[in-house]
């Protein structure tokens, strides 16, 4: 529960943003994703719901306004940053995470990989002591997995853990009202 902009309290909706559906396993992930989302009092909201987007013309325009209108639609983000395509996160998620942040909107990630830039799998050079990729750009360590931009994201190392992270927060809203906290079973 959390108390909304009108001072009412209900389950806050939660915009899954990932890149699950792009994989086969999408069904059964976005299932368990749900579950926990349940669990945690939150209402999961997959961007691949609704009304399918019918091929055709402008047929990727339809699909970012289809998402689009489910993020406005949404009080919240939690979004996979794994490595997709590469060793950083799937573009079109961090488009959407940043469009959470930009509003103000509480946004969560998780990432299972190694904690810090340096330390993740990018082919590298050292050269004097720092770290290079193989197209000579500087990996900067700044003790943090992602790069700065990232900062104000809250990033567990699971899904699940980005919804405590994000329990967490809705509850010290909801004490601080005079609410008790939410019961997570």
């Amino acid at each position: 529960m959390f108390i909304d902009k009108d001072g009412k309290l209900r389950r806050p909706v939660v915009y899954l943003a990932d890149f699950e559906m792009f994989l086969p396993t999408c069904d059964e992930t976005v299932k368990y994703w749900k579950q926990v989302c349940d669990k945690y009092g939150f209402i999961g909201l997959f961007p691949g719901e609704g009304d399918p987007v019918e091929p055709g013309e402008n047929f990727w325009k339809r699909v970012f306004l289809h998402d689009y209108t489910h993020m406005k639609n949404c009080d919240m983000c939690i979004a996979q940053l794994d490595d997709w395509r590469g060793h950083e996160p799937d573009s079109g998620t961090l488009w959407e995470l940043g469009w959470f942040v930009a509003k103000g909107l509480p946004s969560y990630g998780f990432y299972g990989g190694p904690k810090k830039m340096i330390e993740r799998k990018i082919e590298k050079d050292e050269v004097d002591g720092l770290y290079y990729d193989k197209d000579g750009y500087l990996i900067e360590d700044k003790d943090f997995a992602f790069d700065n931009m990232l900062s104000l994201v809250k990033i567990g190392d699971s899904f699940e853990e980005a919804c405590r992270l994000a329990r967490a927060d809705f509850d010290q809203e909801l004490i601080a009202k005079g609410y008790e906290p939410f019961k997570v079973e």
